[in-house]
């Protein structure tokens, strides 16, 4: 009877490690027939399961996207869209997905254009990043230093050596400085999305504060985390026309 207890044991074990491996692509599959079904409430419940597990892809946000459309819920789908141009494979589509999400809000979002210190801050988290950028710069500044050692040690002489080392170090410790501010704002600031249909954003975290705006659904929100941290249930944000405020947390989701 012991050898029989062990036995099933085992047996379920494997089973269920079998299931575990297979699980993700399971109900994925699962989800798109339900999909393809018209069950589009219980498949996005299946996709956010896979969401939740980690299992995450661009065709995975594409398809929650597709259901949230259909399920009328379009804030929900801008920012499943924004999540599917993060990768390569998805891109595109996405990117025709959102032009379309954005078209049918009945309000729209007036949006300040960025300044070019920020499109440059956005270029450093998502080209070189904030890592990759630091290390030019320290690469640039030991070089600065390494041809100032070897003049003191009279193993290099040219013309003009200082104003070499002087440009080297200045232009290398600038490049760090910029990749530790990029790192800053990459760190405290993260774009949302608001899904609810409005939310009141106030000047404080109180209901019964002044009123400074009213955001829409599909308004693109910029939270400031770090502030945020100190208000449970709160969310201060900026608006794209500029304006700051406090909004519950609510219907916002942070990409």
């Amino acid at each position: 009877m012991k050898k029989l207890s062990l036995c099933s044991v085992w047996l379920l074990l494997s089973f269920t490690v079998s299931v575990a491996q297979q699980s993700p692509q399971a109900t994925f599959d699962e989800a798109n027939t339900l999909f393809e079904n018209g069950d589009l409430t219980e498949a996005l419940t299946l996709y956010r399961s896979i969401e939740q597990s980690g299992h995450v892809s661009g065709a995975l946000y594409l398809n929650m996207g597709i259901a949230a459309v259909q399920l009328d819920s379009l804030g929900l789908a801008k920012f499943y869209f924004l999540k599917a141009t993060d990768y390569n494979t998805t891109a595109s589509r996405a990117e025709t997905a959102l032009d379309y999400v954005n078209s049918q809000f009945s309000r729209q979002s007036a949006m300040l254009p960025k300044l070019p210190w920020d499109r440059a801050v956005q270029w450093i988290n998502e080209v070189p990043t904030a890592a990759g950028l630091f290390l030019i710069g320290f690469i640039i500044t030991t070089a600065g230093l390494i041809l100032l050692y070897l003049t003191w040690f009279n193993k290099l002489r040219f013309q003009n050596i200082s104003s070499y080392v002087v440009a080297l170090v200045i232009a290398g410790s600038a490049l760090a400085g910029l990749a530790f501010y990029a790192d800053y704002v990459n760190q405290r600031y993260y774009a949302a999305v608001l899904i609810s249909n409005s939310q009141r954003v106030l000047q404080a975290p109180n209901p019964d504060a002044t009123l400074e705006s009213i955001a829409y659904e599909g308004y693109d929100l910029t939270v400031d985390h770090w502030k945020s941290e100190e208000q449970p249930d709160w969310l201060y944000v900026r608006l794209g026309n500029g304006q700051f405020g406090w909004i519950q947390d609510n219907g916002v989701k942070i990409l």
